[in-house]
């Protein structure tokens, strides 16, 4: 087995993992906003810990889903100089800027566990649910963990057709 085989069973793992998470994350929130209005409108009562649930959801959503945008080329870029460019110092230019990018998440992610054990140590809770406020700082360094790693894989990947056709020329 290569390691162009490895990576790409790597990749679908953990893009599966990414899709199943962020479904899991939105049907949660969903059904907790829907619960919570039902209540309020047909029993008049309500859940206090829903807001605050369906909020750190949203949060780790947001981190997760950086994720696989950043897989698929989704995050926002300005592409002016890249376009005015010869193709062959055009793909040069995205794949540094796709590492400026993974290492800039590194150093996010590094800063945002740095973070999660500063929360370890003040042992803070949250005000509803009374969880750990680490287990909802953890999004930020997995968040950027990801990215930084999906940044370098697109970097690192081959060119595409398009682009193999665009150096042609």
């Amino acid at each position: 087995m290569t390691l162009r085989h490895i990576a790409r069973g790597a990749d679908r793992i953990l893009s599966a993992l990414e899709a199943v998470l962020l479904i899991a994350l939105l049907v949660l929130s969903v059904a907790v906003l829907i619960a919570d209005i039902a209540l309020r409108v047909f029993a008049n009562v309500a859940l206090p810990w829903a807001a605050e649930a369906t909020r750190y959801a949203i949060v780790w959503m947001v981190f997760i889903g950086g994720s696989p945008a950043a897989r698929k080329g989704a995050h926002i870029s300005i592409d002016a100089l890249t376009e005015t460019l010869p193709a062959r110092h055009g793909l040069r230019l995205v794949r540094a800027t796709l590492l400026a990018s993974a290492a800039g998440c590194a150093v996010l992610a590094w800063y945002g566990w740095q973070l999660v054990r500063q929360m370890m140590m003040f042992h803070q809770r949250s005000p509803s649910l009374e969880w750990p406020m680490w287990m909802v700082y953890l999004a930020l360094p997995i968040g950027f963990a990801l990215m930084a790693l999906r940044f370098a894989q697109v970097a690192a990947s081959p060119p595409s057709a398009a682009d193999r056709a665009a150096l042609m020329s």
